[in-house]
C-alpha cells in the first residue's frame, strides 16, 4: 500500500507526531510556518486519505465590555452603595455620590439594590433614605453570583472565561451580566488534527508514502532525492478561466492616443477652467447675447456664484464694438446694446473652443505661425438618446498662421482621422455653417449600423469679428471641434453613446487596448 501526500502534507505529520499526534490548526501553524487557512485546505485532503482527523469543538466565552472592566476593577455599583450603606446604616438619594459612585452610576445603584432586595426605601421627614435590609446585611461577606462570575472574568489573563464546565450558577450569572451590558458572549469554534493510525503506521514506515512536489529544486536535485519523488502531473488540456489584469478605460486610452496625434503633428495642448464665463464661451466667439445657445433648456448657469471676471479692458471693448456695429471688422455687427452683465454670467462650458478664444487672446506676435490643441470635458443640457449625452469630451484645435487657408485645414482633419483608423472612403466633406468661422464644414462618417452619415468634426476658419477683437488684426485662423465619444463609438462598435461611460465590466474586459492605425 501507498499514499501519495504533498510537501506540506508531510510537515503537517511530522508535525503532528512531535505534537503527541493531536494539536490545533494555530500551534500547527506556528510549527510549519503555514496559514491556518492552508493548514484547513490540506486537512480536508488528508482526511481523505485517511492520515488525520479532523474535531471541532465549540464553547462558550464571556468577555468583559468597557464598563464590565470598570465594575470588575472597582465593583458593581450595587456593590460599593451597600459597602457604603452598611457603613452608615441608611443614605439618602444624594449622598450616595460618596459610595465611590459616579454620577450617572447613583440610579443604578439605587435600582439594583432594591431588585436584589438588598436595601429599601423608607421616608423620614419627607426625604427619601436608603436602609440595607436583612439579605443586605447578609451579603457584607459573601459575593453574589454576578459578582463571582465578574471577578472570575476579570481574573483571567485575557479578561475572557470558558463557560462549560464553570460551577452551577455562573452561566445564569453571566447572562445577567450581558443583559446589564457588562459582558458579551461569543460562540467560539476549534478545529484540532489528531493523527490516525494510518497516519501513525504511515510515518514509522509501515506503509509507503510517496511524496509528489510541483518543481524540482535545488536541493533535490543535489541530494538524489528526486528519484524518491514524483513530479505532480498537470493536464493542459482542462480549459482555464482567463485573467483580467487592471487596464484603463478603454475612452481614457483614446483620449491619451489623440494627444499622441497632435503632439506628434507639431500641436501644443490648451488648457483651461470647466467653469467659464459666457464672455469667453460665447461673445468671444461672436454669438449673440439672444442667441437660442445660451438658453437654460441648452446650457447649464451656475447659480452660485452667478457672475465672474471679465478680462481686460481693451479685449472687452473690441468685443462689444464688434457686437454692436462691427468695430473695425468691415461686418455690421449684431446691432443690438451689448451687455456686460450677460458676459459676466457663469456656465459650465459647452465647447472646448472657449480655450481657442483665451489663447488666441494672449498669443504674442513673436509665436506666430501656432498650432494648438485641446482635450477636455464640456457639458450641454441636452435630452439624452443614444447620440447625445449632458456631459462629454471634446477637442478643439487651432492653427494661426499668415498662410494657411481651407485646403490646410482639409489636410490636418484627414490626417487626423486616418491616424485614428478611419479610412477614406468612409469619410467626406460637406459645407456647414457655424456662427462663429466661414467659411465652414463638416466631417461625415458613414456609420454602417444607422445607415446614415454621422457628423465627426465641425471646423472652418474664424471670422474676422472672432479673430481681430482677440489678437488685435485679422490672421487666417482655421479652427474644428471633434466630436470625442462619437469616435469611440465607431472604434469600439458601441451602438449607444450612454454605453461609453456605463463601467459594464463585461465591455471593459473585453474591449480592445489599441485603436488605429
Amino acid at each position: 500500500m501507498a499514499i501519495v501526500v504533498l510537501e506540506n502534507e508531510l510537515k503537517i505529520l511530522n508535525s503532528l507526531e512531535r505534537l503527541d499526534g493531536e494539536k490545533t490548526l494555530e500551534q500547527l501553524s506556528a510549527l510549519t510556518g503555514l496559514t491556518k487557512d492552508q493548514i484547513a485546505s490540506l486537512a480536508l485532503t488528508m482526511r481523505g486519505k485517511g492520515l488525520v482527523e479532523i474535531i471541532e469543538t465549540k464553547s462558550l466565552r464571556a468577555f468583559l465590555t468597557a464598563e464590565g472592566e470598570r465594575h470588575g476593577n472597582l465593583g458593581l455599583p450595587e456593590r460599593r452603595a451597600l459597602n457604603w450603606l452598611l457603613s452608615h446604616e441608611k443614605g439618602s438619594f444624594e449622598e450616595l455620590a460618596d459610595a465611590s459612585l459616579e454620577a450617572w452610576e447613583v440610579p443604578i445603584a439605587i435600582a439594583w439594590l432594591r431588585k436584589k432586595g438588598w436595601a429599601e426605601v423608607s421616608t423620614i421627614a419627607g426625604k427619601k433614605f436608603l436602609i440595607p435590609t436583612e439579605l443586605g446585611k447578609g451579603y457584607k461577606e459573601k459575593r453574589s453570583l454576578e459578582e463571582e462570575a465578574l471577578a472570575l472574568i476579570a481574573s483571567s489573563r485575557d479578561r475572557s472565561l470558558e463557560l462549560k464546565g464553570q460551577p452551577d450558577g455562573i452561566l445564569e450569572a453571566c447572562q445577567a451580566l450581558k443583559a446589564r451590558g457588562l459582558i458579551k458572549l461569543q460562540e467560539l469554534s476549534e478545529e484540532r488534527l489528531r493523527l490516525t493510525e494510518l497516519g501513525r503506521r504511515a510515518l514509522k514506515g509501515e506503509v509507503r508514502l510517496i511524496l509528489e512536489v510541483s518543481r524540482l529544486s535545488r536541493e533535490l536535485i543535489l541530494s538524489g532525492n528526486w528519484r524518491n519523488v514524483r513530479l505532480k502531473h498537470y493536464d493542459v488540456s482542462i480549459p482555464s478561466y482567463q485573467v483580467f489584469g487592471g487596464r484603463k478605460h478603454f475612452a481614457r486610452q483614446i483620449l491619451e492616443h489623440i494627444r499622441r496625434i497632435w503632439v506628434e503633428m507639431g500641436f501644443k495642448e490648451m488648457k483651461g477652467p470647466l467653469i467659464e464665463t459666457c464672455f469667453w464661451n460665447f461673445d468671444a466667439l461672436f454669438v449673440p447675447q439672444d442667441h437660442p445657445a445660451r438658453d437654460l433648456q441648452d446650457t447649464f448657469h451656475l447659480r452660485n456664484p452667478v457672475a465672474g471676471d471679465l478680462p481686460k479692458a481693451e479685449i472687452v471693448e473690441r468685443v462689444r464694438r464688434t457686437h454692436e456695429d462691427g468695430w473695425t471688422t468691415g461686418s455690421r455687427g449684431w446691432s443690438y446694446k451689448w451687455d456686460s452683465e450677460t458676459a459676466r454670467e457663469l456656465i459650465l462650458r459647452t465647447h472646448t473652443t472657449s480655450l481657442s478664444a483665451r489663447t488666441i487672446a494672449v498669443l504674442k506676435e513673436s509665436e506666430i505661425p501656432a498650432k494648438f490643441f485641446s482635450v477636455g470635458k464640456v457639458f450641454r443640457n441636452e435630452k439624452l438618446d443614444w447620440s447625445h449625452l449632458c456631459e462629454f469630451y471634446q477637442t478643439d484645435g487651432i492653427v494661426v498662421d499668415e498662410n494657411a487657408n481651407l485646403s490646410h485645414l482639409m489636410g490636418y482633419l484627414r490626417r487626423y482621422l486616418l491616424r485614428l483608423g478611419f479610412r477614406e472612403e468612409q469619410l467626406r466633406f460637406r459645407p456647414a455653417y457655424f456662427p462663429y468661422t466661414e467659411p465652414s464644414l463638416e466631417v461625415e462618417f458613414y456609420h454602417p449600423f444607422y445607415g446614415r452619415w454621422v457628423e465627426l468634426i465641425g471646423a472652418g476658419i474664424f471670422r474676422p469679428e472672432v479673430v481681430k477683437p482677440l489678437l488685435g488684426r485679422d490672421i487666417p485662423v482655421l479652427a474644428w471641434g471633434p466630436t470625442f465619444d462619437r469616435i469611440v463609438m465607431i472604434n469600439y462598435g458601441i451602438k449607444d453613446i450612454r454605453e461609453v461611460y456605463s463601467n459594464d465590466l463585461e465591455q471593459l474586459r473585453k474591449a480592445k487596448a489599441w485603436i488605429g492605425g
